[in-house]
């Protein structure tokens, strides 16, 4: 998709405008009829529940290098900002593609990416502990995603829209509003996961739609604070997340203390 010229014109014969994206299957598998097929589901994670997951995680594998950004010769972002892969079976991966981190090492790590302007986002992928030869329920990949070369970030803003609605959700209890201030410049669409399919610029202020996943990297842009992102004191996010993951990271729930909304944010 990134060659020049042939590119563009290869994405519209692969990923035609009113339909989803199309993936080549191998010539010896094949789809049966008739059956439910399963859809995974990606969240986009505020930074601290990012780092509240490394914590608590069995194991942490970081891998040495971004596929992607090595791929396309990123020059924007530093190749070496690998996914981490948590959970039991990380400890089981070949370290010809990375090493085992500690708790505090991963934390850095993910400082680094936050700092460099790369997206954490959560996946549940069975390909890739079928690729890394590991356990596929006992896995949880967090990639850093980059606006420039990662496939998944090039179609939120540039493929299908159904794309973006059937495989991304925002974490319950979260809300984001633009208040009276907003003076319109635009950075926070520059900021934004999605672009202008979330945030539009309109005549008072700038509008953010139903598809934003609650990120928050436009709050911090915003240079007079016109964006906020606040919690539902009511729902315990930290709790329902974990609910959702805690068997493929092992996270140990005991004796932990209640989190604040204050505390699950960017």
């Amino acid at each position: 998709m990134k060659l020049p010229l042939i590119g563009k014109w290869l994405q519209k014969i692969w990923i035609p405008p009113d339909a989803d994206a199309n993936w080549i299957l191998p010539i010896r598998e094949a789809i049966p009829i008739g059956v439910d097929i399963p859809r995974g589901e990606q969240v986009i994670l505020p930074a601290n529940v990012v780092k509240y997951l490394i914590q608590r995680a069995d194991a942490v594998f970081a891998m040495a290098a971004c596929p992607c950004r090595t791929a396309f010769q990123c020059r924007n972002h530093p190749w070496e900002i690998g996914c981490l892969h948590l959970g039991p079976a990380a400890r089981n991966i070949s370290s010809r593609l990375g090493r085992l981190l500690s708790h505090q090492e991963a934390a850095i790590r993910l400082q680094r990416a936050l700092d460099s302007g790369l997206v954490p986002t959560i996946l549940h992928m069975e390909s890739d502990a079928e690729v890394l030869g590991v356990a596929k329920t006992k896995l949880l990949s967090i990639c850093f995603c980059c606006e420039c070369c990662c496939d998944v970030r090039l179609l939120l803003r540039e493929g299908p829209a159904r794309y973006w609605d059937s495989y991304n959700h925002r974490l319950p209890g979260v809300t984001i509003c633009v208040n009276d201030t907003c003076t319109r410049c635009g950075l926070c669409v520059e900021a934004c996961y999605g672009g202008e399919r979330v945030i539009i610029i309109g005549v008072e202020r700038a509008e953010i739609n139903d598809r934003c996943l609650g990120c928050g990297r436009c709050v911090p842009v915003c240079p007079v604070g016109a964006i906020e992102l606040e919690f539902d004191p009511k729902i315990d996010v930290f709790g329902s997340l974990l609910e959702r993951i805690s068997t493929r990271t092992t996270i140990d729930h005991a004796g932990l203390e209640p989190k604040s909304p204050e505390t699950v944010s960017n």
